[in-house]
């Protein structure tokens, strides 16, 4: 029987990485030793130490490499649209869609969690988040640099505002709670969202207050008493917008 191609160092690692990320999400890493993720991977303890040094060493490979792929495909997504705020959009949906298949991942980060006290694999987590972070952030300020996010937006608090809405579905599914959200809620939710990140209008005063003449003249008492209040921008907003539907 011929003998199998040898496979290139760079697959071959490739392929004791998915594997190891595989079992560690599943088992643990307490729970998991170098013989088990060297059957997964499908060589021999001895080949799986000329990769990586120890178990430890291989965890932490594990968990860089998949924070690194989810970049990459928020990345992929990014590239497909051009307005920021629907590179937000797209990445939360995306996110939605994919849950189910990225379990193994995102078992891998909460068990990651529980070994955070390690330096070392604790810095590997921080750097997926760092990294998801900074998509985020980045998307948002050139979302400010366009005039299409409020410059009131603080880009790093919201980018983990939105990050953490990820970790709940991400909980929600790990649970079985998945049921009551579909993906409608999701696209609702999203559109919400992106619409809080958007500038206020800036209110015409002068304008403002030449509908509600129109609509409320002074010869009226309800007249006198709305054009009394109607004197900000923020009042007069919601006295045009009630003006608007009378006088429509």
């Amino acid at each position: 029987m011929a003998r199998a191609p040898k496979l290139p160092a760079r697959e071959r690692r490739r392929r004791i990485l998915e594997a190891a990320r595989r079992i560690f999400a599943t088992a643990g890493y307490a729970n998991v030793g170098t013989a088990d993720l060297a059957k997964a991977a499908g060589v021999s303890e001895a080949c799986l130490y000329r990769y990586f040094n120890s178990k430890r060493d291989l965890f932490i490979a594990s968990l860089g490499s998949a924070g690194g792929r989810l970049v990459e495909v928020w990345q992929q997504m990014a590239a497909e649209v051009d307005d920021p705020l629907e590179i937000l959009r797209s990445t939360a949906l995306g996110y939605y869609d994919h849950a189910r298949s990225r379990s193994d991942f995102m078992r891998l980060q909460f068990r990651a969690l529980s070994e955070s006290n390690d330096p070392e694999i604790r810095e590997a987590l921080r750097g997926n988040f760092r990294a998801l972070i900074r998509f985020l952030t980045e998307a948002l300020e050139e979302g400010k640099r366009r005039g299409l996010v409020s410059q009131e937006v603080d880009s790093a608090t919201v980018a983990w505002q939105f990050l953490s809405i990820g970790l709940a579905v991400d909980i929600m599914y790990l649970l079985g709670f998945d049921r009551g959200v579909d993906r409608q809620r999701v696209e609702r939710w999203s559109d919400l969202f992106i619409r809080s990140l958007r500038p206020r209008a800036e209110v015409d005063l002068a304008k403002a207050m030449q509908m509600v003449q129109k609509v409320f003249p002074l010869w009226q008492p309800l007249g006198r008493v709305v054009q009394a209040y109607a004197t900000t921008p923020e009042i007069a907003s919601e006295v045009t917008k009630a003006a608007a539907g009378r006088w429509t």
